[in-house]
């Protein structure tokens, strides 16, 4: 008997840990900033009833890069969460949900500012 449970918990056990599985939560991407050499887009996905989580990535050609993430509940994801200003060599994500700022330079040397204000 012990033998037939665990040969059915097995492969319900590896499907858990799929992450295929994780897509089927995904929502949108969108680009917020783009020129020629690469792309700054975000990627808002639900993990859970009423919690989402939006990823910032760098693209360039092929290759993608994980700038931040940040988890958000589902009352502020309606909201306009994020007021995005891109200069030249500069990208300013504004958002209210969190009080630290985060800074990062890309590979190919734009500034990424994450800021409250």
């Amino acid at each position: 008997m012990k033998k037939h449970l665990y040969f059915l918990l097995l492969p319900v056990l590896l499907l858990q840990n799929c992450s295929f599985l994780e897509q089927s939560d995904f929502i949108e991407t969108k680009i917020i900033s783009s020129n020629l050499n690469e792309k700054i887009i975000y990627k808002y996905y639900q993990t859970g009833i009423g919690k989402h989580k939006v990823d910032f990535y760098s693209v360039n050609k092929s290759d993608s890069t994980k700038l931040f993430e940040h988890n958000i509940e589902d009352a502020l994801f309606t909201a306009n969460t994020y007021t995005i200003s891109d200069n030249q060599n500069e990208l300013i994500i504004r958002t209210k949900l969190f009080s630290e700022v985060k800074k990062l330079v890309t590979r190919n040397g734009k500034s990424i500012i994450l800021t409250n204000r």
